[in-house]
């Protein structure tokens, strides 16, 4: 597996096939789309400027001709049904090509209204729809992009267990997040943080993704801490929540909750099983522990070429999902009291044809830091 190109022809080849099955089941005659992950995904190509054009029967991206010698190469496994263009502006060359005959033609489902808009009176002579055809294929994740998660997880699991034993009293959130930063800037492996890390103190973890402040670490603080990388593109995410000093009885109880919630939700996750079960199946432990309202955010989401991949969430806020083998989730119970401190635990987790795998390996006893 070379560094241009991660996946082999006929993977590529699949990809496109399976897209173009998914626009037909969606009456989408042709698909556009300037998403940074769909490019990527369907053509190969990292780059940027980016727009591709799908049709039943052909494929152009383009691009400038700054970024033509990236776009060849990164695509190539493709090539053979890929034209490449740098004609600017590339919307019309598009209408130019559609021309003729009243298509479906897809879009970016995060295109904003003015751009849908703007869109729809350039190809006026056809129909504009909001389509995720290229998200639904994404969902399930090949042998090969599997494996790439799991080299992304063991890179963000090296670079948290190096961070460890660095952490200090005294120290602000923020500098344990440069610390992070730091030890993902040393690994030529790891092409940038898949989300910025997230460091949280005590109450401040109340805050689920809070963004790391001069909070300073106390002896006997709790310490969330929230990373991810990517490899090739693809994202890992893990939480560990730590003791600096000696956690007392309060403190264990609703780690051990969090913990034993975590363990039922990954062990109802098979194909087959609906995502809304999955949640409740954490969510029924924290609750008999007493912290239901304490945990309220979704168990988990999707990932793969984004940190949340869209259109696949484990929660009871979204649409109930029934899993497959191939999805990868997070799953990340947790519990937050106000003014007092937080536990979250994340590992990522992929459905397979016998129930599910964990990639993550990191021990999830809860950890003191005697310091």
């Amino acid at each position: 597996m070379s560094h241009a190109h991660p996946f082999s022809h006929q993977e590529m080849q699949e990809r496109l096939r399976r897209i173009r099955e998914e626009m037909a089941s969606l009456g989408v005659d042709a698909l556009i789309t300037s998403n940074h992950a769909n490019v990527r995904y369907a053509s190969g190509f990292r780059g940027e400027p980016r727009t591709l054009l799908l049709t039943q029967d052909g494929a152009v991206l383009y691009t400038s001709f700054r970024s033509l010698p990236w776009a060849e190469a990164q695509t190539e496994p493709v090539a053979a049904g890929l034209e490449l263009s740098t004609t600017e502006p590339p919307v019309d060359d598009m209408v130019r090509r559609l021309a003729g005959r009243k298509l479906s033609i897809g879009v970016d489902v995060a295109l904003s209204h003015a751009g849908f808009l703007a869109m729809e009176a350039r190809f006026s002579g056809h129909r504009l729809i909001s389509a995720d055809a290229i998200e639904r294929v994404r969902r399930i994740k090949s042998a090969a992009e599997i494996e790439l998660l799991e080299h992304s997880q063991r890179l963000n699991e090296s670079i948290f267990s190096a961070v460890l034993p660095k952490i200090a009293l005294g120290m602000s959130e923020r500098m344990v997040q440069g610390l992070m930063l730091e030890e993902m800037a040393k690994r030529e492996a790891v092409d940038g943080y898949s989300f910025t890390p997230i460091v949280a103190v005590g109450g401040n973890a109340w805050e689920i993704h809070h963004l790391p402040d001069d909070t300073r670490i106390q002896r006997d603080d709790m310490l969330l801490l929230d990373l991810g990388v990517f490899r090739h593109g693809y994202a890992s995410d893990m939480t560990r929540t730590v003791c600096v000093g000696t956690a007392d009885s309060r403190m264990r109880e609703v780690y051990e909750a969090v913990r034993t919630a975590q363990e039922a939700a990954i062990a109802a996750m098979e194909p087959g099983v609906g995502t809304h079960e999955v949640d409740r199946a954490a969510r029924e432990v924290i609750t008999r522990a007493g912290h239901g309202r304490s945990f309220t955010h979704g168990l988990g989401h999707s990932i793969g070429l984004e940190t949340h991949d869209p259109g696949l969430n484990l929660s009871p806020f979204t649409a109930n999902e029934v899993l497959a083998p191939g999805m990868a989730f997070t799953v990340e119970p947790g519990i937050y009291l106000e003014n007092g401190f937080g536990v979250r635990t994340e590992d990522i987790v992929i459905v397979s044809d016998e129930g599910r795998t964990n990639l993550t390996q990191q021990p999830k006893e809860l950890l003191e830091l005697n310091l």
